[in-house]
């Protein structure tokens, strides 16, 4: 569309040239310019002229000999005035021995009933005339040598084929102009087409494909070549936002065709390999002037983003209320019972709810900054510290604090030996690892083992933390890293938390210039990886061939 559009605009301005051109030299011209009233067209047009065999300088002075004076009007269309030699050189530079010749400077107007279409300026040696311009009585050229000429001093023929040539022009350059206007407003519609945002598609009578930009194709995954001139009711095959299949009833275009109103109906479209996509719909239809519908437009917004943004929403407000209530209930029945019975309890039975109200409280502590944590880095607002960092002392000491806390738990460091230091923030770093641990032993309830190795490569040194619990999907792995996404399992859906760890540590991560993946899987165990630069770049061998 766009490439045809090119090709269209420069044929358009050739026509236009040549137009120019052709009534120039019936004039018995060399050279000239048509100044175009651009009020009559297009206002905001940056062509006001068209130029035939003129050099910038000679353009220059024959349109400020134009404004000085030589100005035609309906009444007296053709005006003539003599120039001086010394132009010739500077506004003729290409034509033969234009030093020698004396020039003329004329202007003619072309105008019809609606109105002025432009002025036509021009050169030619003095004594060259057309037919338009034969005068009864005048075959010396006095008259015409002696200063400005109107069409009073032109015969009544004359004169009549001279208005029938203005009238021919006028005519001709209104076609001409108002076709390039088309192509300059068919370029712009065609620009907005295929660089909109939004899914169009548009469709003739039968409702068969004949434009399909790329934001379709992306949205889709059919490429425009492989659907031109398909029914399109087959290439999106719809269905209703509950997944029911529709009947070509209740197709949109169709309903369009018909007259009703069609927008923003929520439906669900069906990708080239099958997977459904959500969209929301506005169908339109361009009628003949008899009222007969030529074309159908749709406009589809993919609203995936928005269903996840819902879903979002709700996950959130479901899980946080769930993970707040969880410790607010506990410490406040502790609370209440210590109120009631609190000097009557025996120090071995007080302890322990003295130990679960802390527990509980420190849990709330870590959600509640958790939330804030996660608020900070949508608003960009995570700053980071970096400075030299040595990651074998600050995994020990992660580690320590682990079995410090469960006397169970078995931990395989796997250090590689002389592993360099890195460029990051000791607390964020020490927040990733405690995060990865936390999650390796909360999500392997049947074997409490887990494995942190560290080696480098030429650039960074990798992290990983592996664990031997329930494995997570292909599907979950494209999402864990979301803001609170937990993975479909019925035991991590069981498991306190709010779905914000791994979004936490990745944009940590991130921050640092690093990566974090996960390699897993179902029912197996899985691996957390992360990467952070080197303090100082490996100096590689060289290799001589």
């Amino acid at each position: 569309m766009s490439r045809s559009q090119t090709y269209q605009s420069e044929d358009m301005h050739d026509q236009l040239t040549i137009l120019v051109g052709s009534a120039i030299q019936l004039l018995g011209s060399d050279a000239g310019v048509l100044v175009i009233a651009t009020e009559a067209f297009d206002p905001q047009s940056n062509n006001d002229y068209v130029v035939y065999r003129l050099g910038q300088e000679g353009l220059a002075k024959l349109l400020q000999r134009g404004q000085e004076g030589l100005q035609p009007t309906s009444r007296h269309p053709l005006v003539i005035e003599i120039i001086e030699p010394e132009w010739a050189s500077q506004i003729l530079p290409q034509v033969d021995n234009a030093p020698t010749r004396e020039l003329e400077c004329c202007s003619l107007a072309i105008f019809d009933t609606a109105g002025p279409v432009g002025t036509l300026y021009f050169l030619r040696t003095v004594g060259e005339r057309s037919c338009f311009e034969r005068r009864e009585g005048a075959a010396d050229g006095h008259q015409a040598m002696s200063g400005n000429v109107s069409t009073e001093d032109v015969s009544v023929e004359a004169s009549a084929a001279l208005n029938m040539f203005i009238a021919h022009q006028a005519a001709a350059l209104r076609c001409a102009l108002k076709a390039q206007s088309l192509v300059k407003e068919q370029g712009r519609l065609a620009s907005i087409f295929h660089h909109s945002i939004e899914g169009l598609l548009t469709v003739d009578s039968a409702l068969r494909i004949i434009d399909f930009n790329p934001a379709m194709e992306k949205l889709i995954g059919w490429r425009e070549s492989d659907v031109l001139g398909e029914f399109y009711f087959n290439v999106l095959r719809p269905r209703d936002r509950r997944g029911n299949e529709l009947g070509l009833q209740d197709s949109p275009l169709l309903q369009a065709f018909s007259g009703q109103s069609v927008v923003n109906r929520d439906m669900i479209f069906t990708t080239r390999d099958g997977q459904p996509v959500e969209v929301r719909v506005t169908a339109s239809c361009i009628r003949s002037a008899r009222g007969e519908p030529l074309n159908g437009i749709l406009t589809i917004h993919d609203i995936t983003r928005e269903r996840e943004q819902e879903e979002q929403r709700s996950t959130f407000i479901s899980v946080i209320s769930h993970e707040l209530q969880t410790p607010i209930a506990i410490i406040k029945g502790y609370a209440s019972t210590l109120a009631r019975a609190g000097d009557r309890l025996q120090p071995q039975a007080l302890r322990p709810r003295l130990v679960a109200i802390e527990e509980e409280a420190d849990r709330l502590n870590k959600l509640v900054a958790n939330l804030l944590y996660a608020s900070r880095i949508q608003a960009n607002g995570l700053q980071m510290e970096a400075s030299s960092l040595d990651l074998e002392p600050l995994i020990e000491t992660v580690v320590r604090r682990l079995q410090a806390r469960d006397a169970e738990l078995r931990v395989s460091v796997e250090i590689s030996p002389d592993l360099p230091a890195v460029v990051g923030d000791r607390e964020r770093i020490e927040e990733v690892l405690q995060n990865l641990l936390d999650n390796a032993i909360k999500y392997s309830p049947q074997q409490v083992a887990v494995t942190i190795a560290a080696r480098a490569t030429s650039n960074e040194v990798i992290v990983s933390v592996s664990d031997a619990g329930m494995g997570i999907s292909l599907r979950d792995q494209e999402q864990i890293f979301r803001r609170f996404r937990r993975i479909g399992d019925p035991l991590a859906q069981a498991t306190p938390g709010a779905g914000l760890g791994l979004y936490i540590c990745r944009a940590i991560v991130e921050a640092h210039g690093g990566r974090i993946w996960v390699e897993s899987t179902l029912r197996q165990g899985s691996t957390f990886s992360f990467s952070l630069p080197r303090e100082k770049q490996a100096h590689l061998p060289m290799v001589v061939f």
